[in-house]
């Protein structure tokens, strides 16, 4: 077929509509495989056919969850698709592809394109937050970034890791030899898990209630009637707020 506004005998969804339901789909390619893959299957027999049907290679899975692709309705027929899989990032347009099809001597005139979006993320955000790290009143900026996906394939520390490997890859450009660093301004990446795992014990710390502390009971009581409740309350007090309590 030559064009998307083809119907196929036996098929529910027109050309178009089985077009934008495989565009919805997201592969994990390694990056050891090769930039563009081409897979060729076969269906037959009456039925819904999904993404779970879809058999590839290694190296590539699929991020998306279970997807509708077509429906078969006439046990005569015999549907074979071939798809192109690719490496890329950001926004591909039909134009584009085109044109870069057509330096391609190798590519079928008749292949069908549609634009592709690479994106897998669909939600970031990210806040600054002031910690009092002690009770000297002294603080520290706290990075806090919200990363939301509609595919379970990726974790949101996956895709940190991978923008601050990008990140990092640019700013090769700008070190040059023979340059003294203070080693001491560098973070250590594996030093992360521990951080964070340290960040969550002091959330909890900040919720536990003045009672459960072991203090004397005139403190105790000298901080409740100051309306000092929990750990968090105390940490807004200055130290000299605290030794003027009664």
């Amino acid at each position: 077929m030559n064009h998307e506004y083809h119907v196929i005998d036996g098929v529910k969804e027109s050309v178009i509509d089985m077009m934008l339901n495989f565009k919805t789909l997201r592969f994990k390619v390694d990056e050891k495989a090769d930039n563009i893959q081409w897979i060729s299957q076969r269906f037959s027999g009456i039925g819904l056919y999904t993404s779970n049907n879809i058999k590839l290679p290694a190296g590539i899975e699929i991020l998306s969850d279970t997807v509708e692709l077509f429906q078969i309705t006439d046990p005569s027929i015999e549907l074979n698709i071939e798809l192109r899989i690719e490496k890329g990032y950001g926004y591909y347009s039909v134009d584009y592809l085109r044109a870069r099809d057509r330096k391609d001597e190798d590519i079928d005139a008749n292949i069908l394109l549609i634009d592709n979006e690479f994106k897998v993320i669909d939600y970031v955000k990210y806040e600054v937050v002031e910690v009092i790290e002690d009770f000297t009143g002294s603080t520290k900026d706290l990075l806090v970034i919200e990363i939301r996906s509609w595919f379970k394939g990726i974790s949101p520390k996956e895709v940190v890791m991978f923008a601050g490997e990008v990140l990092a890859s640019y700013a090769k450009l700008f070190i040059f030899d023979n340059i003294y660093i203070d080693r001491s301004f560098l973070v250590d990446l594996e030093d992360l898990d521990r951080v964070q795992d340290k960040f969550h014990e002091e959330a909890n710390i900040k919720t536990m209630p003045i009672d459960a502390l072991p203090l004397s009971e005139r403190t105790r009581n000298a901080l409740i009637k100051n309306n000092i409740l929990y750990v968090e309350d105390l940490e807004k007090k200055k130290k000299g707020e605290l030794l003027l309590m009664k």
